[in-house]
């Protein structure tokens, strides 16, 4: 009787180990996968730059010469 209760205790304990492990390798593929506040940080600062510069360079893109002189020669 003795050896079948020190049996089952090794294995509970070696169950928990094991679950603990899996636990513990879930979380890591968790932080892996999932991107850090930085990198979240950076890319949406990113997007914004980019953002900012095309509408910049909508406003203020210089007009061809064509359009400048379209009238006729200037006087």
């Amino acid at each position: 009787m003795m050896d079948y209760f020190i049996t089952q205790l090794a294995r509970s304990e070696y169950e928990e180990r094991i679950r603990k492990v899996e636990m513990e390798l879930m979380a890591r593929r968790r932080q892996i996968e999932e991107p850090g506040v930085m990198s979240r940080l950076l890319f949406r600062l990113g997007e914004w730059l980019e953002s900012v510069g095309a509408r910049l360079k909508a406003h203020y893109q210089p007009t061809s010469l064509r359009q400048t002189y379209h009238s006729g020669p200037a006087r």
